[in-house]
């Protein structure tokens, strides 16, 4: 089986990962990482905005789901993958194996507070009005070859409001466990 974790920024994705890590004892991979990986390959900085504009000509370039197939390339057995960010990166994984998609969200005040606390490259000097333009107008839409978090949302099997503390997350994941190890 694949699990697929999808979600709006800071929202906790690479969080829900490292839980079903933990609980499943299977691989984490995860596009984003994928990403950082080319640009380092590239000599290319690292800030969210450059990353976004690799992966959109990545996927305009080599396919939709160019990322998840460099996954698919080393990956073996059960996994779960993160920050899966366009519909047509799923495909991939759902040829391969049993996909299950879930979406992580939570209210924009407190992702905003996490992407300030992580302190990534090119996040740290933003507003929230930054943080909520950013989105809306480059992750949530994004085209064809761009982020569509808001179809993923749409087209998740299970969603997570994470909203609360890691113990309340933590419950959440260990129903997606249960789930998972009864199917």
């Amino acid at each position: 089986m694949i699990i697929g974790i999808t979600g709006t920024d800071g929202s906790g994705k690479d969080t829900v990962g490292n839980l079903l890590l933990e609980k499943l004892s299977w691989p984490h991979y995860s596009l984003s990482d994928e990403i950082r990986s080319i640009a380092r390959e590239r000599g290319l900085g690292i800030a969210k905005d450059e990353l976004g504009k690799l992966a959109n000509e990545l996927r305009e370039a080599h396919g939709p789901g160019y990322l998840a197939e460099r996954i698919m390339e080393r990956a073996t057995g059960d996994f779960v993958v993160t920050s899966i960010r366009n519909p047509l990166e799923c495909e991939p994984f759902r040829s391969a194996n049993k996909f299950m998609l879930i979406a992580v969200d939570a209210p924009i005040h407190i992702r905003y507070a996490r992407t300030l606390d992580r302190a990534r490259t090119g996040e740290a000097s933003w507003t929230l009005d930054d943080f909520r333009q950013q989105e809306e107008t480059v992750e949530m839409a994004g085209g064809e070859f761009g982020q569509q978090l808001r179809k993923m949302l749409e087209i998740a099997d299970i969603k997570i409001i994470n909203d609360g503390t890691i113990a309340e997350l933590e419950d959440k994941v260990d129903k997606i466990v249960t789930e998972v190890r009864n199917a």
